[in-house]
């Protein structure tokens, strides 16, 4: 009686491909790098420590690492944990073995079979994944009439792409990022499993799944499907491949929250929205009145901040022809010089025979500094302020470079309000008619920059 029960409790046992002695080992996909590393000797004796770290480790979920020398390598192994330590210790010789075979010095290979996955790479790759997905379909199609139950009737189709999409969206807020779940269609089940590399994000889970979910339906209604690449393994079949003890109950993972605070939220949604709904709304009254009476009025810029009263203008497109006109056709009495951005010309404002410079210089001449203030600006700066601004851009356009001050002079220029008192910016070269320009004497202002000497003098070396 006890051999019958005994072989009774054998079979049952053996009834599913997961099943003790049996580490899963159909070889799904291997790939192997095109590149060799440089220090072979160095290469195989990383290779060989770190493979030799994941046998020793014997769990389901390892890492391993030696980088001595030029030439790194970095090992992960992992097995379906439905799995026992023996079933994973025999998978990993069986892909230990496999990899090998890939062209000597390599730096770089993996391959994927049904109970586990081994890679290794010259580069930490843990918390990376490649969602290139790969997909193995059977070649058996599943009986679309089975029923549910007595009032509900989904299809294989229907009931599979379901517990894929839960397992799709509950396996990366598990710990271990492991799931495994059957579900009942009329008198047949469908058993399903989803894995990620423990190393990875829950984020980075969750794009590698979508990608595996996405192809594993195309194997929908045939009766099994894989979906794997580096990284995450989904699996469904009719066949059970792990004892019905294995499953995972997902269902808390698929609740956006819990029921209790389901109902408290409910609640507080209820109630808050009653007394805080007229607070609200009273606030939007006050924006919009405010809002309105601003639009109303002329706007103003803080005191001083000139850039920002710039910036509400926005920058000045012009055309081609405004261009070719403004410069009378590009010619060379209009070319000032050239610098790091192309070629600089002085353009005619609105037809005239005066440009911008020419204006500024006159207007400074006769002490109409406040001419150039921008309007919206609506006086609320500091006149003495604009004015040593304007001094000092004067100053930087001066005939000769070494006139000119150089960068942290003008800081110490902009700090101060003496040093300007007795100092006159001379004509800017684009005024003088007596100077031509040269190509040296322009530049953009990164070369104005690096062109830049050196001095001891506070404010330039002449007026």
């Amino acid at each position: 009686m006890k051999n019958m029960v005994a072989l009774t409790l054998l079979m049952m046992w053996s009834s599913f491909d997961g099943a003790e002695e049996d580490p899963q080992t159909l070889l799904l996909k291997q790939d192997c790098s095109g590149f060799i590393a440089p220090n072979l000797v160095n290469f195989n004796q990383n290779l060989n420590a770190s493979l030799a770290d994941l046998r020793a480790q014997r769990k389901h979920f390892a890492t391993g690492q030696s980088t001595s020398g030029t030439d790194p390598v970095y090992a992960l192994f992992q097995c379906r944990n439905y799995l026992s330590i023996t079933d994973c210790t025999a998978c990993l010789a069986t892909a230990e073995a496999q990899i090998r075979n890939c062209s000597a010095g390599v730096n770089g290979a993996r391959v994927i079979y049904d109970g586990c996955f081994l890679r290794y790479e010259s580069n930490d790759f843990f918390n990376q994944i490649m969602p290139r997905s790969s997909i193995l379909c059977g070649n058996q199609t599943a009986n679309e009439s089975t029923t549910l139950s007595a009032n509900e009737s989904p299809s294989f189709s229907a009931a599979g792409q379901q517990v894929l999409l839960d397992l799709q969206i509950a396996t990366p807020k598990i710990t271990n990022f492991y799931a495994a779940t059957k579900i009942q269609v009329g008198s047949n089940e469908i058993y399903a499993i989803a894995q990620c590399a423990e190393t990875l994000t829950q984020d980075t889970c969750l794009d590698c799944l979508t990608t595996e979910h996405n192809s594993i339906q195309g194997c929908l209604p045939n009766k099994n499907g894989r979906a794997f690449d580096a990284g995450c393994f989904m699996r469904y079949s009719e066949t059970p491949f792990f004892a019905d003890n294995q499953t995972i109950d997902i269902s808390p993972f698929l609740k956006q929250e819990g029921s209790s605070s389901k109902k408290w939220i409910i609640i507080g949604v209820v109630v808050g929205g009653v007394v805080v709904g007229g607070v609200v709304l009273a606030m939007i009254l006050v924006l919009l009145f405010s809002w309105h009476k601003r639009s109303q009025s002329p706007k103003k810029v803080p005191r001083g901040n000139i850039l920002e009263a710039i910036n509400l203008k926005g920058p000045n497109q012009y055309r081609y022809s405004d261009l070719k006109v403004a410069t009378k056709n590009f010619s060379e009495k209009n070319k000032l010089g050239e610098g790091g951005y192309g070629t600089v010309y002085k353009v005619l404002d609105d037809g005239e025979d005066e440009y911008l410079l020419r204006q500024v210089w006159k207007l400074y001449e006769r002490g109409m500094h406040l001419e150039l203030v921008d309007k919206t600006l609506d006086h609320n700066y500091d006149v003495e302020e604009v004015k040593k601004i304007i001094d000092i851009a004067l100053l930087c356009t001066q005939p000769s470079p070494a006139m000119r001050p150089t960068m942290s002079e003008v800081v110490v220029l902009l700090n101060r309000n003496d040093l300007l008192e007795h100092v006159r910016p001379s004509m800017p070269i684009f005024i003088e008619s007596v100077l031509k320009p040269h190509k040296d004497t322009f530049a953009s202002t990164s070369s104005v920059t690096s062109n830049a000497t050196t001095s001891n003098s506070i404010v330039p070396t002449k007026c």
